[in-house]
């Protein structure tokens, strides 16, 4: 045979005998490639709740969403409610896994320390670049509020866009992006995370701050205590309205179904409004979700 008909016949045979080699090994499912695959795939956050059969939560504490008693540590409120009765809807133990800060909890979905951030959450542009959310169970609308005695931003937010005034917020949660979007000239006191809401209100009748961002059911809290001594500025509509739900990572679309088939079962079953009707005592705090239908007669 000439010589190069004999290395043509050689390199053919080796090429042939890797072929047969890698076809066997994926037969076997010992093939280099797929086992990384396999050994890199990472367990989905619904994979890892149907074995478990637990829905680790992590949340705030945010009265009177999520309440945590500074003596047992018991846990309470209209999250602690809606959550507790979503295990029971599918049939899932919920463990209330990791106190988080509003900065914190993003981190702690990401990094699988807990399924849902499960205290209740309000999704803005931000956050979702990193995180989802499930449907919200309520709206809030967000007001501006001063002291009692201070008249000067009435029916003109636009003064509050001033570096002569302060705006008191807390840092990592949502009142901080609405006071750089609404007002990027004034001066921003950020207080820790973990603080209570009740401190802004604090720092605001203090003298600390002129302007203070947040709910209407925060600022009952602080008059219950302290009455007379905050108002709301007389405006024509709030600052904003946010969705007031459940977070969980980014990319667990399978997950994040389940929650909102759940949520929306006891929506439509009035379960959802018996549990927010426990809490639900300061008018025009909250905002309900309304069904996503129509009867005939309401139709005509």
């Amino acid at each position: 045979m000439p010589k190069k008909y004999l290395m043509l016949s050689v390199i053919l045979g080796v090429l042939s005998g890797m072929v047969g080699a890698w076809v066997l090994s994926l037969a076997s499912g010992s093939h280099p490639a797929a086992v990384g695959e396999v050994k890199g795939a990472k367990e989905s956050v619904y994979d890892r709740v149907m074995s478990t059969q637990t829905i680790r939560c992590g949340y705030v504490v945010w009265v009177p969403f999520l309440v945590k008693d500074p003596n047992s540590g018991r846990l309470s409120g209209l999250f602690y409610d809606y959550t507790e009765a979503l295990g029971q809807a599918l049939h899932l133990k919920i463990e209330w896994t990791e106190e988080e800060g509003w900065g914190d909890y993003p981190a702690a979905l990401d990094a699988g320390r807990v399924d849902a951030m499960c205290g209740g959450s309000w999704p803005n542009a931000g956050r979702a670049r990193q995180i989802d959310f499930i449907q919200p169970i309520l709206y809030q609308p967000t007001y501006a509020w001063v002291r009692a005695d201070d008249t000067r931003f009435d029916n003109n937010l636009d003064a509050i866009n001033n570096p002569a005034v302060t705006i008191v917020v807390i840092e990592g949660s949502t009142q901080p992006r609405l006071a750089v979007q609404y007002f990027p000239k004034a001066k921003l006191m950020q207080l820790p995370e973990m603080t209570s809401l009740s401190e802004t209100f604090v720092n605001l009748v203090g003298g600390k701050a002129d302007v203070a961002l947040t709910t209407t059911e925060a600022a009952h809290q602080y008059d219950v205590n302290n009455p007379g001594k905050i108002r709301r500025i007389v405006a024509a509509k709030p600052l904003g309205l946010f969705g007031n739900g459940l977070a969980i990572a980014g990319g667990q679309d399978r997950f994040r179904r389940m929650l909102d088939v759940a949520t929306q079962e006891m929506l439509f079953s009035g379960k959802l409004d018996t549990i927010i009707d426990s809490y639900d005592k300061i008018p025009d705090a909250w905002l309900r979700v309304a069904p996503p239908y129509q009867t005939r007669e309401a139709a005509h």
